[in-house]
């Protein structure tokens, strides 16, 4: 499908907006656990109707933590939200040059406005439906001291966490109709497919396809080939489409791995013999590779100039559904991996045998 170069003026990810069950506890879990810091706040004493939102991040990563208050219209909708998919990713947000010029774009492609432009001096937004109950926002930020109306700042301090997160790298979906979504992407954002995987393990399989620019934007897309794969568990469990997990990028997945272990985060297993194959596939490495072994972070030579490390933690929710990938990529790595689908494909469906879904 032919693109319009980025017809939306989009610049990169705004924030991405989780709806739970209690925003202290997983603000708190993200601060201790990630390094993350509280950015902002917003409630019924600060202008917000329905919702506690707390606003937490480091660098351009920007996660805002929602639960119910009160019982309003949104309210309710957020219960119901949580009550149907668990917590979870509710909203991808998007930087863009001009939100008028954005939604009009989105209302043109006939697209599903469930937030019509909201106008305020320092701030813009408007929001569209996409897959399963997700929407999009795009956000014109006139001022970029204050997170939205309605939000208070809070004192950050110095950022001197051992855990360090530059931005988010790419966010991943899995969805019931894979080429469904590539196309939607290539005609309302103007992204182009970057990449394609067709996974197989003997045990289970999936396909997946990748949307981006060619700058800050990219979105895996994945559908199941299998019925007992872990993206049709995802289905199945989260009652729907919806975002699977997302990559953190970060300078030093060594230090970054090193504290997030000491700060109990779990993440997924990788075998011991991985490491013996990976000086003949990755060739010459900056990293020590017994360090990568001990902190079991994965490395992937994806092209002769560059190559990326990365780990995936287990689902951090009750409902095993959502999780992150903490990513570094060294010279002009652009992968996701793929030389080390196999073993992380293993490493989930270990999990999925311990839940009994596999």
């Amino acid at each position: 499908m032919t693109t319009t170069e980025n017809p939306l003026g989009i610049k990169r990810f705004d924030h991405v907006e989780f709806y739970v069950d209690d925003a202290e506890k997983w603000a708190n879990y993200h601060v201790e656990k990630f390094g993350l810091y509280k950015r902002a706040y917003g409630n019924k004493s600060t202008g917000l109707e329905g919702r506690y939102a707390i606003l937490c991040g480091q660098g351009r990563v920007n996660l805002l933590f929602v639960e119910a208050q009160g019982d309003s219209e949104e309210a309710e909708a957020i219960r119901a939200h949580v009550g149907k998919h668990g917590c979870g990713v509710k909203d991808i947000a998007f930087r863009v040059k001009d939100a008028a010029v954005a939604i009009k774009h989105c209302q043109d492609m006939g697209c599903d406005v469930v937030r019509p432009l909201d106008e305020h001096e320092v701030f813009k937004g408007a929001s569209i439906a996409v897959y399963g109950d997700t929407t999009h926002t795009f956000i014109e930020r006139k001022q970029h001291d204050t997170f939205a109306p309605g939000y208070v700042n809070l004192a950050v301090g110095i950022e001197d966490s051992e855990i360090v997160f530059n931005r988010i790298d790419h966010i991943v979906a899995n969805v019931e109709n894979m080429q469904e979504w590539v196309d939607f992407y290539a005609r309302v954002f103007g992204l182009n497919q970057k990449g394609f995987f067709d996974i197989q393990t003997g045990r289970s399989s999936l396909l997946s396809k990748v949307v981006g620019d060619d700058d800050f934007i990219k979105m895996p897309i994945n559908e199941p080939s299998s019925k007992n794969s872990q993206i049709q568990e995802f289905l199945d469990i989260y009652e729907g489409p919806g975002v699977q997990h997302i990559a953190l990028m970060t300078s030093d997945i060594v230090a970054s791995i090193g504290e997030m272990r000491r700060q109990e985060v779990e993440f997924l297993y990788v075998p011991d013999n991985y490491y013996d194959a990976v000086p003949g596939r990755c060739g010459e490495i900056h990293e020590n590779l017994d360090e990568l072994r001990r902190l079991n972070i994965l490395v992937d030579r994806d092209r002769e100039d560059g190559y990326l490390l990365q780990l995936f933690t287990k689902p951090i929710f009750e409902r095993p559904t959502f999780f992150y990938e903490i990513i570094q990529r060294r010279g002009n790595s652009e992968g996701f991996g793929e030389g080390n689908f196999q073993a992380l494909f293993e490493s989930i469906e270990r999990e999925q045998e311990i839940r009994g879904t596999l």
